[in-house]
């Protein structure tokens, strides 16, 4: 046997009003199914829960360590039911799917301010590209994401908050050809980009497709800050969310290498389920546009 929610409850509500009789009037149910429930539960513990005094009873050692328990137990359970009556994911986990560009540059803000307006909620956060982020839309797995050009199903709603513009970005102590670089310059260079689920992988292999070549040496990798220091580090040459990259090439750790033709920026949006639309989901969606343009995250 478990236990189960009934004998919690009814646990619960003797500890607090003092007898079985109070506790199953309130409950609405007789006595000695309430007695069963404790009996129940005493069994699958293995513990006595209660000392009786007559009509009253007095919790033991191990009622009053059960009690916190239930507690915590019975609020979830209510919260799992106001959540799902509601259909409003801020009244407890926040799933939430980021770009790397945004993660970097804006997560910590969004974090913050959501500390204060909703000091109990919890987020789960995925930072991953367009095939990870829409995959998870979905499969009803995120409730809101910021993706680049999402491929997603009618149940997700998306509104588009900008473009990310990506460039060719190398070592400043890489050596180069001087001018401006076509497809043909680069083509035996290797490089580095996101994996195949990439917006990054499809435009460069678009970038080089439309000049009729293909690369010989492209490496894949999922996490954009390790590929920056590859870059940084001489390794290959990067194509990057310029954005991400600003602060590294003012600096003088990267370059931004001039190319021709020029990489078109692409479009990025703000997903969520529609079922889940309401009130506090839409101050999300708010307050996620106010970083995006005070961060001039994208153009």
């Amino acid at each position: 046997m478990h236990i189960t929610l009934a004998q919690i409850t009814a646990f619960e509500r003797i500890a607090r009003l003092g007898s079985f009789h109070a506790a199953a009037r309130h409950i609405g149910i007789t006595q000695p199914s309430i007695s069963q429930r404790i009996r129940d539960l005493e069994a699958n513990l293995g513990t006595q829960l209660f000392t009786r005094n007559g009509p009253r009873v007095m919790l033991t050692s191990d009622g009053q360590t059960l009690i916190e328990y239930a507690d915590r137990l019975l609020v979830t359970a209510d919260d799992v039911v106001q959540r799902f009556k509601s259909r409003d994911p801020l009244l407890g986990m926040l799933r939430l799917g980021v770009t790397e560009s945004f993660a970097l540059i804006c997560l910590t803000d969004l974090m913050k301010r959501l500390e204060l307006r909703y000091p109990r909620l919890k987020t789960s956060v995925v930072v991953g590209d367009t095939g990870v982020l829409s995959n998870l839309l979905n499969e009803h797995r995120l409730d809101l994401a910021i993706v680049p050009d999402p491929d997603v199903a009618a149940h997700v709603r998306q509104i588009q908050i900008g473009r990310n513009e990506l460039a060719w970005i190398a070592s400043p102590h890489m050596e180069m050809r001087s001018g401006t670089l076509t497809p043909a310059d680069l083509v035996d260079r290797h490089m580095i980009v996101g994996p195949q689920s990439a917006r990054s992988y499809a435009a460069m292999t678009a970038w080089f497709a439309a000049a009729g070549l293909v690369p010989d040496r492209v490496s894949t990798c999922n996490n954009m800050s390790v590929t920056m220091q590859m870059v940084m580090g001489g390794l290959a040459i990067g194509l990057l969310s310029l954005r991400a990259v600003a602060g590294d090439i003012a600096e003088g750790r990267a370059i931004r290498l001039p190319t021709s033709p020029r990489i078109e920026a692409h479009n990025v949006s703000l997903c969520y389920q529609i079922a889940e639309f309401g009130p506090n989901l839409e101050a999300i969606v708010d307050l996620c546009k106010e970083l995006v343009a005070q961060h001039q995250l994208f153009q």
